[in-house]
């Protein structure tokens, strides 16, 4: 699963965490772990704000909203 994210936001550029695991086929906490160990690597990194503010109806996670960006394959 951790290759999947990888190639996706490498082509992408950048996706939220709802996109990432629709794509990956798998749940947003389990995938949220993963970009934690991507981050931790520094080849992904969590935009704040990125993401327009809804109109509050709640009906989405806010974690699901957090924008992920590719950094590079740096060691």
């Amino acid at each position: 699963m951790l290759k999947q994210i990888q190639e996706f936001l490498k082509n992408r550029k950048g996706a939220c965490l709802s996109d990432i695991a629709t794509h990956v086929g798998a749940d947003p906490q389990a995938v949220s772990g993963m970009l934690e160990i991507l981050a931790a690597k520094h080849r992904i990194r969590k935009i704040d704000n990125a993401m327009p503010k809804c109109g509050g109806c709640t009906h989405c996670v806010p974690q699901s909203l957090i924008v992920w960006e590719w950094c590079g394959d740096r060691p």
